[in-house]
């Protein structure tokens, strides 16, 4: 079997297998997860995120940027950007496939993805693992909204961070593709 077959076989185990291990401690020492309106406090049936998404807008600390929009936050930061039709494809097989810009570094336009469910309380968290040379998982928040009973229509995907003392949240906002 070629590396690159066994990696893709191998690999979602084993971020399933990190993110129970290392996610718990990680979420026991950030700021508590709070879920939007709407939003489900338990993993959605069936994976209710599964399927393409488009991201229609960035969020920064509540600030709405709607796409299309280009903007860069500095050096050592990826630019955050979409156009009109920027997707995400979450695939039942743990796999993904994007053409969100902040994706594409390091060949991370493909690659494997789990869900860690931490409870009500907690949320859930994504781990996104890029098929690029650069092995470097991405963990997130993951907030997924329904309308009534039917299937998950908004989910976004979420991230704080620290820098000199303030805290930032960056959220990309996704709506379910309808084709």
């Amino acid at each position: 079997m070629r590396p690159r077959r066994l990696r893709s076989l191998i690999l979602p185990g084993t971020i399933a297998a990190a993110c129970a291990v290392l996610l718990p401690a990680q979420m026991a020492s950030a700021a508590p997860a709070t879920a939007g309106p709407g939003a489900t406090t338990a993993t959605p049936a069936g994976g209710g995120f599964y399927g393409v998404w488009t991201l229609k807008s960035w969020s920064i600390d509540g600030q709405v940027l709607p796409c299309p929009v280009q903007l860069s936050l500095g050096p050592a930061a990826p630019s955050i950007g979409c156009g009109p039709n920027t997707f995400l494809k979450l695939f039942r097989s743990g796999r993904y496939v994007t053409d969100l810009p902040v994706f594409n570094a390091n060949e991370a336009d493909s690659g494997a993805f789990v869900v860690g469910d931490f409870g009500p309380k907690k949320g859930y968290t994504i781990v996104f693992d890029d098929d690029g040379t650069a092995d470097s998982p991405r963990a997130y928040l993951l907030t997924i909204r329904k309308a009534g009973s039917t299937a998950p229509k908004k989910m976004a995907i979420s991230l704080a961070m620290r820098a000199g003392g303030t805290k930032t949240t960056i959220a990309m906002n996704f709506v379910r593709y309808t084709g």
